[in-house]
Parts: structure tokens; sequence; C-alpha cells
């Protein structure tokens, strides 16, 4: 007699057309993703450890690079492999021990770094909110020194937190499978002892719960029978297991054949210990995706919030500036004849270009993270069955938004920034480009002409411009009422 049990039902097939459909172009979409990430993010760590460059923001940008130019490196091979190669490749190729071993490694390496990936946007965002709101103390609490401690802190905490956890949780286990002629796989029988000692055991609790004997005994695919892996960015799995059987599968047509294979498993931890499973998960969920979620949120409101109350207190002072100060030529009150609101206007566009960056930051951020933080809670709350049924099959999904997330920076900072478009342009600008484009509108006083750009000029209150050489544009200014909100 066969134990059935039936499961819950979750998503309908629209779900799993999508899957069917998109894994198809995953692998050369996220291939294109990666090597167009590694670009941006060499060139993102390039620029910002300029000298000119250099400051506490732009040092946690450039950890936030580095992390992120590892994400793609290491995901080329995994998705080469996975994706474009397998259907090339014979069955015993594409599950070898090697490949299982990098496959552990894929498992822990790269959800590590998003991991870090994840708390530098959040320190990122604590660094412009105190900077706006408390801009006195700024230099006391956001130094370089205190920044190189936190990036450095950020890296050695998220691999201690994270690492043991994802590697206790899966081990590589052995298969027999049997393929048919077309090399399709018919059926797949665990070899490793601890899976078929838990097998047995499992059996054996089924035959007590049974009403009468039955003649053949197949194990439930309970909470811990799916064959699951620990995959990357959104804990995707590898395949799970057709058949789970204590015997061993023997070819009974022409053209089928036997092949022995190497997958990721639940480790013998696992298997016995659900609730280290569900521990796993809330770390996954809650830890590394949801708290940081909120917390950028929150910050990115108040800070939102600020640069607004700024924005304000700056139209009041400029306005009381501009009354009590206006000239007086022979006992009159003279008008001047430049409009009074013109710097103003200008550091009104830089800080509304930096509330723009801020928003593109969070929205990307959130848009990547918090629906994979509330499919991973709702994996410990429904179990496996949504697992199989809803989160596998978005998994390439979610993979696909990580990786452009982490990718994506450049385009901000080269759209956001002058200060980074400059220096950008001075490293890889051809020289011979030099005689052809217009000299740079410095006048004798070492004033810039133009306008835009984080870290532009202009604006009232006492200001002191930082010297730059004549080809970098752009540099910050510390103003005597607000300093810069960021600094890429």
């Amino acid at each position: 007699m066969v134990t059935n049990m039936s499961q819950p039902h979750y998503c309908g097939t629209g779900i799993d057309d999508f899957h069917t459909n998109y894994k198809y172009f995953h692998g050369y979409f996220s291939l294109i993703v990666c090597i167009l990430g590694t670009i941006a993010n060499t060139l993102n760590i390039i620029v910002l450890t300029r000298r000119e460059m250099r400051s506490p923001t732009n040092a946690i940008l450039t950890g936030l690079a580095v992390a992120d130019l590892a994400v793609m490196l290491e995901y080329i091979p995994y998705t080469v492999h996975d994706y474009i190669l397998s259907a090339r490749l014979p069955r015993e190729e594409q599950l070898s021990y090697s490949w299982a071993c990098f496959i552990k490694f894929h498992s822990v390496f790269p959800q590590v770094l998003h991991t870090i990936s994840i708390w530098l946007t959040v320190t990122l965002a604590v660094w412009r909110y105190i900077a706006v709101s408390y801009p006195q103390r700024n230099r006391i609490w956001c130094g370089m020194r205190t920044t190189l401690i936190t990036i450095a802190t950020a890296y050695v905490v998220c691999v201690l937190v994270v690492s043991p956890w994802l590697y206790l949780v899966t081990a590589i286990a052995k298969f027999l499978e049997t393929l048919d002629a077309s090399g399709k796989t018919i059926a797949s029988v665990p070899l490793s002892q601890y899976i078929l000692d838990y097998n047995r055991q499992d059996e054996v609790t089924m035959q007590v719960m049974s009403s009468t004997t039955p003649d053949v005994s197949w194990p439930i695919p309970s909470d811990s029978a799916n064959g699951t892996a620990v995959s990357l960015l959104s804990l995707t799995t590898v395949i799970p297991l057709t058949t789970l059987s204590t015997g061993v599968t023997t070819s009974s047509s022409l053209g089928e054949r036997n092949v022995t294979v190497y997958k990721l498993y639940h480790s013998a931890l696992a298997l016995h210990d659900r609730q280290f499973r569900n521990a796993t998960f809330l770390i996954y969920s809650v830890l590394i995706k949801l708290i940081p979620c909120f917390a950028l949120t929150i910050l990115s409101v108040r800070l939102i919030g600020a640069l607004l109350e700024a924005k304000r207190r700056r139209k009041i002072l400029a306005c009381h500036a501009a009354n009590d100060m206006q000239p007086i030529v022979n006992g009159k009150v003279v008008t001047p004849t430049q409009p009074k609101s013109c710097k103003l206007l200008e550091k009104e566009k830089q800080t509304d270009r930096t509330t723009r960056m801020l928003l593109a930051v969070l929205l990307l951020f959130l848009v990547t993270e918090f629906p994979q933080g509330i499919m991973g809670l709702l994996n410990v709350l429904l179990g496996d069955a949504f697992f199989l049924q809803c989160y596998l099959k978005l998994s390439d999904l979610m993979d696909i938004l990580a990786l452009i997330n982490s990718s994506i920076n450049f385009i901000l900072y080269c759209s956001m920034s002058r200060q980074f478009r400059s220096t950008f342009a001075l490293l890889f600008r051809p020289r011979w480009l030099d005689k052809w484009l217009p000299l740079s509108q410095h006048d004798g006083e070492g004033r810039v002409g133009g306008s835009g750009g984080l870290g532009g000029y202009g604006g009232y209150g006492r200001q002191r411009l930082l010297h730059t050489d004549a080809v970098s544009k752009s540099m910050a200014i510390d103003l005597g009422l607000t300093t810069q909100v960021t600094n890429v």
C-alpha cells in the first residue's frame, strides 16, 4: 500500500508556466548582467578610490562595490554551467563531485557577500541621516576612521553570522540515477548512508502509524524528504528527488543506464532537526532581508523629512539675509539687480537630486529584497509545500533582480553625481578628445561656472570651496548651514 498525503495548493499554473519559459533565458540574461555588473563595479572602485574622491561616504560605496563585484564574478561560472552548458553535458558531468563542491561553496559565499551589501546600504542611510540631522557632529560620528571600522565590522560579522548556518544546513550527497535513452532522469536513489538511515527510520514510523501493514512502504515527501539545496541569493534548491527508495534501481528497458551523481542535500542535522532548518530560514528572511528593509525605509523617510526641513530653513534664512543685507548707496536702499533666489534655487536643485538618488536606492532595495524576505518567512510558516510550489518557481526571478540591483549603482552615480562624472572623465577620457572639448569655465578668482550635480556649487550662508585641479570640475562644499548629504 502506498501512503499518500495531500498537500495544500498555494500557487497556480501561471507560476509554473513562467518558470518553464523564463529558465531558458535566465542563463544568458544573468550572464550579460554579471559581465556588465563586473565592469561597472570595477569602474566604481577605480573612481571612488581616487585621492580627490576619498570620503567616508565613498568608502562605504567602495565596500559595497567590492562585495557586489565578488557576487558577479562568482555567479558567472554558476550560470554558465547550470543554465547554458547543462543541456550539452552528460548527466554525470552536470552533477559531478567537483561541481557539487562548487555548489556547496556557492550556497554560502554569494549569500554572505549579498548580506554585506545589504547592511552597507543600511550604513550608508545612517551616515546620510546623521549628516543632515546632526551636521555639527557628522565629522566626529562619521569620520573616516569610524567608517573604515564599520565597514570591516560589517564584513566580519556577516561572515560569522551567516556562514555557519548555511554551511551546516546542507551536505553533498551521493545518488544513483537511472536515465532513459534520451538522457532524462526516470529514477533517483540515494546512496549516502545518512539519507538511507533517515529514510528507513521514516518508513518504520509510517508503518507504525498505519492501521495495516503495507506491502510496499514509501517514505512520505514530508518536510524533510525533498532534496533541497541552498543556492545563492534566493536560497533556491537544486533538483527535488523524483523517487526516494532504499532499494537500488536497475535498468529494465533497452537504452536505460545508471549513473552516479552528487547533489547538495539536507545535512544529517537538518534532516533530523526541523527547528534547525526553520531557524536557518528565519535568519535568512528576518535578519538578512526584512530587518534591513524596515531599517532603510524608516531611515529614508526620516532623511527625506530632514532634507525638506533643511530646505525650509534655508528659504527662511535666505529671505532674512537678503532683507538684512541690502546695499545702501547715497543713503538709499538699493535692490540688487540679480534675483536673490538665484543661488538658493541652485541649492534646491542639488537637494532635489540627492532626494531622487535616495529614493532610487530605496526603491531598488525594496523591490529586490522585501519580496525575498516575505517569501522566506512564508517558507517557515507554510512549510515545504509553499517552498516547492512557489518559492522555487520564482527563484530565478529573485536572483536576476538581486544581480541587477548589485550592478546598477554605476548608472545612479553617473546620472546623479557631478563629481563622479568628472573624475570618471578625467580617468577614462581619451587624451585626443581634449583638443576638441571646450575649456573649463574658470574665472580668475577660481569660481567654476555651471550648476547641478551632487557636490555642486552655490547656496547662501558661509561656504568654503575645496580647491582641486582644473580638470576635476566638482568637489564637496562644506556649508555653514547644512552639510552635504552624499559625497559620491
